[in-house]
């Protein structure tokens, strides 16, 4: 029997002010270091960088570090043009994205800023994180939800090995997680 493989990744969280020129430093050196993956938070008002400007120019200086998400809102998106953009960075990075999502933090604020009131996310969620996956497999796809309705589209490039990360500890959250995701991050 081989021994458990242990990973250790690096968590920038939501006040980290690394945005300028240190933060390629910090990029290098996980990687020099060997630490398995790097984890932007996003917070549309706090300093942190947005998560997927700084995951694709994170992956363009490295070859082996994981880049994701803890955690991105997904209300308030476009599912299909973020499905572009993480399949494309998926791809391009051959297959280092760790995609995390979540409903957002509980600040009025943030919640302004994305546009959707609360009691509408977790309904939303479910959706868009439906019609984002069928937009990773690369085939034609029809959807008719409660949002938003599709007929025959098809997003290229398909997601690279892209496992769905979902984050939360309330109970409703954790059916959640249990119905759609991969992964759990607490």
């Amino acid at each position: 029997m081989q021994p458990a493989k242990v990973r250790i990744g690096f968590g920038l969280g939501t006040s980290t002010t690394l945005h300028g020129p240190s933060y390629g430093t910090v990029v290098d050196a996980l990687e020099r270091l060997g630490f398995d993956s790097l984890w932007l938070s996003e917070r549309i008002s706090g300093p942190a960088p947005d998560p997927l400007v700084a995951m694709a120019y994170g992956a363009g200086r490295t070859e082996r570090l994981k880049f994701g998400m803890s955690v991105m809102v997904l209300p308030g998106r476009n599912p299909v043009v973020l499905a572009k953009e993480l399949a494309t960075l998926s791809s391009m990075s051959g297959g280092r994205l760790l995609p995390a999502f979540g409903l957002g933090a509980v600040d009025p604020v943030e919640q302004q800023a994305f546009g959707v009131e609360r009691g509408e996310r977790a309904k939303l969620f479910d959706e868009m994180l439906t019609v984002m996956r069928h937009c990773w497999t690369g085939e034609a796809f029809t959807h008719h939800g409660d949002r938003y309705d599709y007929d025959d589209v098809r997003v290229l490039p398909p997601a690279t090995r892209m496992e769905v990360w979902l984050g939360g500890i309330d109970p409703s959250e954790m059916r959640r997680i249990d119905r759609m995701a991969d992964r759990w991050m607490q």
